[in-house]
């Protein structure tokens, strides 16, 4: 199953996703796994309800997400795979999911979180988890929507990151 998109967003599904990249990448299914929106019937049907109708939305655990994508049922579909923050991506990719390149596509603001760019803050814990990532073989880039700059993230910039903290 070719995933055509592997981005980390912590808002899911919003406009950039399903404006952005499913016109420019046109999946035929968005798969988010997330543990806690998946546990939650309510919180998945209003993120299912956001996605266009021809565009077919599972939302499961990142476990069950990870043997959903595995699954050669599924081998011919154009998967857009979501994930809320860098640990869930990572586990998935540990997991076995074919994963060459990461989009970190919008980490927010919160407490104990530091700049790496306008619409991406950093915890201990997200570095450690993009650094999983790399050295996973994973290549790490930043664009909110396609088209837009892109900004490659490396294990050096991640460790200066790191030293800030």
């Amino acid at each position: 199953m070719p995933v055509i998109l592997a981005r980390i967003d912590d808002r899911l599904i919003h406009g950039q996703v399903t404006v952005g990249w499913s016109e420019a990448l046109r999946p035929d299914r968005i798969v988010l796994a997330n543990n806690s929106i998946a546990a939650d019937p309510w919180q998945s049907k209003v993120y299912a309800s956001t996605v266009p109708p021809h565009i077919k939305v599972s939302i499961l655990p990142v476990a069950r997400a990870a043997a959903y994508l595995a699954d050669p049922a599924h081998e011919q579909e154009k998967v857009l795979l979501l994930t809320g923050s860098p640990e869930e991506m990572s586990e998935l990719v540990r997991l076995g999911v074919p994963v060459d390149e990461v989009n970190v596509g919008g980490l927010h603001f919160s407490a104990g979180k530091l700049e790496m760019l306008p619409f991406v803050y950093l915890d201990r814990q997200d570095l450690t988890a993009l650094v999983r990532l790399i050295e996973m073989g994973a290549t790490l880039s930043a664009q909110q929507v396609p088209g837009g700059r892109e900004h490659v993230i490396d294990m050096e910039e991640i460790r200066e990151m790191g030293d800030r903290f």
